[in-house]
């Protein structure tokens, strides 16, 4: 992981406590969503009135979600302006560029610090288990 995400952590988890992505999007004063978004869409940020605001599908697991707001924590802190659809369905990719990768390597590690996930656990275990697609395994 690169270096500059890997202290984007460290900062947020030394300022916050280690705790839930909703519960760091309200440290932030970022204001979190559940709509349901239909089956292509996990979720999305955008701002309104210059407050940023994550939309999250509320027909996916709540674990899932827990990770959908990290990755879009992360495009907001770090992607001024970027504003996709997380995990489209008709994305050829989850890996598609720059952008998504490193928001998607910056949800998988808050996910396994909030978790505890060990080196010892199996990735596809810990991927089957937020409901994550199996082509994050190379991020982890």
């Amino acid at each position: 992981m690169e270096r500059w995400i890997e202290e984007d952590i460290d900062h947020l988890t030394n300022k916050f406590g280690i705790q839930s992505a909703f519960d760091l999007a309200r440290d932030l004063g970022i204001n979190v969503q559940f709509n349901n978004l239909g089956n292509n869409i996990y979720g999305y940020n955008n701002n309104s009135h210059r407050i940023p605001m994550i939309v999250i599908n509320n027909t996916i697991d709540e674990r899932t979600q827990d990770g959908v707001c990290y990755h879009e924590i992360f495009h907001i802190r770090h992607h001024k302006g970027f504003n996709t659809q997380f995990f489209a369905v008709n994305t050829t990719s989850f890996l598609s560029d720059d952008n998504e990768t490193e928001a998607n390597k910056f949800m998988l590690a808050m996910l396994k610090e909030e978790y505890g996930w060990s080196k010892q656990e199996d990735v596809l275990d810990f991927l089957d288990f937020f409901k994550l697609p199996h082509e994050l395994a190379s991020l982890i």
